[in-house]
């Protein structure tokens, strides 16, 4: 009996698709937590949460070292198309006010939403202060780009978040 009032339900069309839209919502959900699980969101630093919990903890550490640090000042063209090379321009100054004349630049580009176009780029010193390279990005959107300079046993860095455009 009761398997006979379940086949006299199942021919209803508003259960059947009551029952359609629960599993679709189901699958669909089961979906995006596997693709979740096997590809990951890619971040710019792998230990983002360690760095959360203690930029407060550090603030007067940065106090402190503010009035050593030196100034840097990351120059790029307003627009920036794929494909397209443009010259970026890293200007430093010592806590003195001072250009730099000598040091190491590395400038690392970072494409937030994928971690497989990452690259890294030597900066030379082409004047007094001003470390220069051609720079190409493959992909368009946004950038993070962090310039960092080793020079008379110090690092500082700086960064930017800028965005390429499709050519």
């Amino acid at each position: 009996m009761f398997s006979e009032q379940l086949k006299s339900d199942l021919k209803n069309p508003w259960l059947r698709i009551i029952l359609a839209a629960v599993g679709i919502t189901v699958a669909v959900n089961i979906i995006f937590i596997t693709y979740a699980f096997i590809s990951p969101p890619n971040l710019v630093v792998q230990d983002y949460y360690e760095r959360g919990k203690s930029y407060f903890h550090d603030a007067k550490l940065r106090d402190d070292a503010a009035s050593s640090a030196w100034r840097l000042q990351l120059m790029l063209p307003d627009k920036i198309t794929t494909n397209t090379p443009v010259t970026c321009r890293l200007y430093v100054m010592d806590h003195a006010g001072t250009p730099v004349s000598s040091g190491h630049v590395i400038l690392t580009a970072y494409r937030p939403s994928d971690a497989s176009h990452d690259f890294d780029i030597e900066l030379s010193l082409t004047d007094t202060g001003t470390f220069t390279a051609p720079v190409s990005f493959p992909m368009p959107g946004h950038w993070d780009l962090i310039a960092r300079i080793d020079a008379d046993e110090q690092r500082f860095d700086t960064a930017q978040r800028i965005f390429v455009e499709k050519q």
